[in-house]
């Protein structure tokens, strides 16, 4: 389906499309909006918000006023999309696209050292194989490494795809096999994205430089990686994979829905 931009505006200076989708929600008219006035997606949100406070008796308007939390994810209509909203409206990352950029994964595998050794996530990719995965669908998440040295003290593996009953009980044999002594790992089955609705005030969002073994001038310095906090539990959740902060905030947010998930 596509839209081009339209002149026809209602008095309140919405198209009449707009306004129709925002009898269905908000997202789908903010994403509406997008489509036919060629907005960002922060412009939209602000024209959509501006309208619905000047009609206080809009549906809409009564029941974001009756709501004491706002949830991280909306779900827009039947598309299978999400809009996140901002959590420190200071420094939030912006959001170029009402489609997520991350796929709910099948498993995490979260790795930790406890005695110093080498190539540790070789082996934990290697074991991924020995239990028939496809490497491919295997991504580092998450590189966590110590002060000084730079040498690997954590990480977190994603599993996407479809993985079979057969490979998830071959895993943890095979990573037994594989890491050495001193390397504990951590099975967690990943959360689907509408068990994602974290209320804003429970999180403490970081943003942080990857933590590079060297460095290079090749290397960017912008603090795109996230560390989000759980304020009730204190489980942390971070992401290092990408290079945009808005990915890397819902690889972390995703993260940390499943291990609160784990933890009920």
């Amino acid at each position: 389906m596509t839209f081009e931009r339209s002149n026809m505006a209602h008095p309140d200076g919405l198209p009449a499309e707009v306004l129709q989708a925002l009898e269905i929600s908000a997202v789908l008219a903010i994403k509406t909006l997008q489509c036919l006035n060629g907005l960002g997606l922060y412009e939209a949100k602000l024209a959509v918000d501006a309208y619905l406070e000047r009609h206080p008796e809009h549906p809409l308007s009564q029941r974001q006023a009756s709501s004491s939390v706002a949830p991280l994810c909306e779900r827009v209509g039947a598309l299978g999309e999400f809009i996140t909203a901002e959590p420190v409206p200071a420094e939030a990352p912006v959001f170029d696209s009402l489609t997520r950029a991350v796929v709910s994964p099948e498993l995490y595998i979260l790795l930790s050292e406890d005695i110093p050794n080498n190539a540790w996530i070789a082996e934990a990719l290697k074991a991924c194989v020995d239990a028939g995965i496809d490497i491919s669908m295997t991504e580092i998440l998450d590189e966590k490494r110590r002060n000084g040295d730079g040498d690997l003290s954590a990480a977190v593996l994603k599993l996407s795809g479809s993985l079979s009953n057969e490979a998830i009980r071959a895993l943890p044999q095979a990573l037994r096999r594989r890491l050495a002594e001193g390397i504990s790992f951590r099975l967690v089955p990943a959360a689907q994205w509408g068990e994602a609705a974290i209320p804003i005030d429970e999180l403490e969002l970081e943003y942080f430089l990857h933590e590079f073994s060297r460095p290079s001038r090749m290397i960017a310095k912008t603090t795109s990686c996230v560390r989000l906090r759980h304020k009730t539990s204190g489980i942390v959740c971070r992401s290092t994979a990408h290079q945009r902060r808005a990915t890397n905030y819902q690889e972390a947010l995703l993260l940390l829905a499943s291990l609160l998930k784990e933890c009920r």
